[in-house]
Parts: C-alpha cells; structure tokens; sequence
C-alpha cells in the first residue's frame, strides 16, 4: 500500500470533516442534506487507497464458500464492506469526532485500515439482501445485519 498516499488522501478527508461539523451539527439542514454530507464523506472513505490484502477480513460468506466448493460456473461475488459508507460517514461526525479534532489523519487512517475500510466476500445476491439492513436509520451493527439477512460469514 502506498502510505504517502493514504496519508494525504486521509489529512484532506480528515480537514474536510471537520470543516464541515458545525454544518453537520447544527440542526439546519434536512433529513436529505444531512445523507448527502454523509454520502459525499463516506465516497470519500470509499476512495481512500488501500491493498486488498490488508482490508479483506478474511472472512467469506457460507453461500460463497458453498457455490465455490459447488465449482458453480457463473458466481458473482462482491467485496461488502463491513461498515457501510454512509454509516463510517455518521460515526466519524457522531462517535469520532473528538479524536479528529486531536489527529484528523491518523485518526481517519486508523479506523479505515482497522474497520471502515475492511471488506468481506459475498454473493451478489446476498450483498442485494443485506443493503436494507445497512441504512443509517436502522444499522445498529455489521454483526446484527449480517444476521437479519442470514448471511453467515466463516
């Protein structure tokens, strides 16, 4: 993973989050403004570079493993990021923000190579399923959404 790059990449992100707080916080701006700020923030997150090696959990989902032992021909798989973009996105203004203000990059880069930017493979039917579990308003965790659609991850 190129370092240098992650770090600038997170020192902006970092600085654009914080610039953007009291926007966030303020009580002003509609239920839609508010999900665009954490869709602009959480592409962001999405766009941070990475190596595959490094951010896969190493944990696959059953249906996967069983369509790949199955030798199933045609097998869509996708790479489902264990938190979802707009909810890394909320978390950094609502449970992080304190840590930014004290290191906004390093802060950022921790907690994208140590949980926001970690993925895990599925089915692209089963990343179909769990989509509706991931929503800001109804995630309480990427453990209870992967339960409420059945996906077991091994």
């Amino acid at each position: 993973m190129n370092d240098k790059n992650l770090h600038e990449r997170s020192e902006l992100v970092g600085q654009l989050i914080l610039l953007t707080e009291d926007l966030y916080h303020r009580g002003g701006l509609s239920k839609g403004q508010l999900g665009l700020l954490s869709t602009i923030i959480g592409a962001a997150i999405w766009y941070l570079p990475g190596d595959n090696k490094l951010l896969f959990s190493k944990k696959i989902s059953r249906g996967l493993l069983e369509a790949l032992e199955n030798g199933e021909k045609e097998i869509k798989m996708t790479e489902e990021h264990y938190y979802p973009r707009k909810v890394s996105a909320t978390k950094l203004y609502e449970v992080h923000l304190d840590d930014l203000k004290k290191n906004p990059t390093e802060t950022l880069k921790d907690l994208y190579l140590n949980e926001f930017g970690l993925f895990n493979l599925v089915l692209k039917q089963e990343n179909d399923r769990l989509k509706k579990f991931q929503k800001v308003d109804v995630f309480v965790s990427p453990e209870m959404a992967y339960q409420q659609c059945g996906i077991e991850l091994i």
